[in-house]
Formats: C-alpha cells, sequence, structure tokens
C-alpha cells in the first residue's frame, strides 16, 4: 500500500457532537435493561428547493447513532428483490411486517438505503457510504448521476467531511460506498479528508481480482473504479480482518454470503450493543419468512446460514440492530420466541430541525 498522503491522515479524537440547535426535542425516552435510551425522528431542511429529510437519532449515554437516508422510502418490485415471492405471499406478508413495508396490491416492497452515523466522545464514524453523486450507474437508473442531499444532511446535523474520523464499508456492492469519493479537479478524490476508510481485505481482494483481469470492465457497476480505488490511491484505505477492531469499542464480525467478504459491525458501549447488519437482511419480511435469500446475494446458501447465526446470536440479548435497507423506524431489537425471532421496531417520536 502507498504512504499516505497528507489529505488522507489520521486527525486528533473528533470532539464533534450532533447539534441540532434549532430543533424542538421531543424524544422517546425508552427504559432498557438498565439503561435509558432515546430515540427520534426529526425532519431536517436542507434548503435549495429540497423537502425535508426525516433521519432518525438514537441516543445511547454519551454517544449518538443517527440513521441517515441516502435514499429513502423507495418501492421496489417484489420480486426483484426475492424471486420466489408470489401474490399469495405477499398477500399473506401485510400482517407479518410493519404496515406500509409491503405493498400487496402494487407487488412492491418498501427499501431505503441508510448510512449511519456514530459520534461518541472518542470518534465519529460513517457505517457505509449509501450511493453518492455524480456516478456513473448506466444499468442502475435510480443511481445514476445522483444529486442527493447527503452532504447538506451532515452539514445540518453539525458534521463536517473534515470531522469524521472513520468511514466504514461492511463490503463493496455499489450502494454502500458511494459517498467514498466525491469528484475534484483532479478526478474522483475521498469526500472525508482526514478519515481512515475501513473495509474487509477479503471482500477488496475478491473485487481487485477481477478489476485486475479486466481493468475495463464495470466491476460492481463502476464503483470499484470511482469508489474504492481511489482510496487506495490516496493511501488512506485500510484493509483489515473480518473480525478486526476497527476503534475501541467498534470492530468487525464476519458474515460472509451476500458478498465474499461482507463483515457486519459491531459497536459496544457501556451497556449496550448495536449490530450494524449490511446487507444481512433487506426487508422486514425476512425475520417472518427466514428461508427469503435476495437475488442480490453472491452465495445464498452461505447468505441464508449467516442470518441465521447472527439472528440467532443476538435474539433476547438486548442487541439493537441497525439494518441498512430498512425504513424507518429501522433500529430494533430481536426478541426470541419458540418460531424464533421477532423484530421490535424501538418507538420513535417526531421533531422538526
Amino acid at each position: 500500500m502507498p504512504p499516505r498522503r497528507a489529505n488522507c491522515r489520521r486527525t486528533r479524537k473528533s470532539d464533534t457532537v450532533i447539534s441540532v440547535s434549532d430543533c424542538e426535542r421531543a424524544g422517546s425516552v425508552v427504559q432498557g435493561r438498565g439503561r435509558d435510551e432515546m430515540i427520534e425522528t426529526v425532519q431536517v431542511e436542507v434548503g435549495r428547493g429540497r423537502p425535508a429529510f426525516p433521519v432518525d437519532i438514537l441516543t445511547l449515554g454519551q454517544a449518538r447513532i443517527v440513521r441517515i437516508p441516502d435514499i429513502d422510502r423507495i418501492e421496489w418490485p417484489a420480486t426483484a428483490l426475492f424471486d420466489a415471492l408470489t401474490a399469495d405471499d405477499l398477500r399473506a406478508a401485510a400482517g407479518l411486517v410493519p404496515a406500509g413495508t409491503v405493498d400487496a396490491e402494487a407487488a412492491t416492497l418498501l427499501l431505503s438505503f441508510n448510512v449511519y452515523l456514530i459520534q461518541t466522545p472518542a470518534f465519529t464514524a460513517l457505517i457505509d457510504a449509501g450511493i453518492g453523486n455524480g456516478k456513473q450507474r448506466l444499468d442502475r437508473p435510480a443511481w445514476h448521476r445522483r444529486d442527493g442531499p447527503f452532504l447538506d444532511l451532515l452539514g445540518r446535523l453539525g458534521v463536517r467531511p473534515e470531522s469524521v474520523d472513520i468511514v466504514v464499508n461492511t463490503h463493496l456492492h455499489a450502494d454502500h460506498v458511494g459517498w467514498n469519493t466525491v469528484l475534484g479537479d483532479a478526478g474522483w478524490e475521498p469526500t472525508f479528508p482526514r478519515a481512515r476508510y475501513v473495509a474487509p481485505r477479503a471482500e477488496f481482494d475478491h473485487w481487485n481480482r477481477l478489476h485486475r483481469v479486466e481493468p475495463s470492465a464495470p466491476v460492481l457497476h463502476g464503483a470499484f473504479a470511482d469508489s474504492v480505488l481511489p482510496l487506495e490511491d490516496a493511501g488512506c484505505l485500510d484493509l483489515v480482518g473480518s473480525s478486526a477492531e476497527i476503534a475501541p469499542g467498534l470492530r468487525f464480525e464476519p458474515a460472509a454470503g451476500h458478498s465474499p467478504g461482507m463483515c457486519v459491525v459491531r459497536l459496544t458501549l457501556d451497556a449496550a450493543s448495536v449490530l450494524f447488519t449490511a446487507d444481512v437482511l433487506h426487508h422486514p419480511l425476512q425475520f417472518a419468512r427466514r428461508e427469503l435469500v435476495s437475488n442480490f446475494c453472491a452465495d445464498p446458501q452461505a447468505a441464508r446460514a449467516t442470518r441465521e447465526r447472527i439472528l440467532t446470536e443476538n435474539a433476547g440479548t438486548g442487541t439493537i440492530l441497525a439494518p441498512y435497507h430498512f425504513a424507518s423506524p429501522a433500529f430494533g431489537r430481536l426478541q426470541r420466541e419458540a418460531a424464533g425471532a421477532r423484530f421490535v421496531p424501538l418507538p420513535l417520536s417526531s421533531a422538526q430541525a
């Protein structure tokens, strides 16, 4: 790996905390397993004629975790996600999932693409990096040359690009790495100039092998070339093992299947644990229909086994799940039941910013 350049240097501990100073706090305080939690949805005004965007803010002691949708509440054709679903399945699913997440008549499933912001006294981190802006994705029209407000949202939450210490890519699919880079005068460059970018080594090695076989091919819809390799060129990409500690209290756990080297990320606080589940789950229906594997999983058998293991290990433990593709309310716990586990979303209150 080339030497780390100055614009990707590690910075001192961030003292940034989320500040929505003009927001009327109306949070729901939840007593949970010996600790206080506060969670609320805030409608954030970003200007430029854009509608307000909803972000969910979970406060756990001195830590705050924010769900920031890069794309929010998109209706996805059900069989484009799970080709095994039938019309009867969708009608039956309506009573098994949160209201509004399945439209049996339209045969669609509700999805979001969530970047998670973590702020602790020790660091500011992003878990996954969404779809990004300005990326050429000819075979994904909804992702092609987008002009979304993600950086505006971060700014309204008091987070400047240079204040981000860590960007974690759970895997390298195009919808998880887009905001790794922005277009500068010399080409694609790191969006967060002082951040250490962390990705699973096995994941990078897999896609890099494909890229080297045919460098002109659009590996990962072009994302490997415009959103991953520029980090390596800049010297700020840190490739680590599947159980690596990323920062104090933040670590990878192996979760291969959806992609060859995917990991989930666990944040461990004083008495709380949050698991960022990446693409282990794509939709709440997978709690009731545990056999469902998305059409985008590279190894369906391994993906199913990984999901079963993670759900079994975390059911009834109080661990808070933070799924990548769930629409709000996305944060929730797994309640152990005779038939397996039931996802119980954390209750939300609303506020305006």
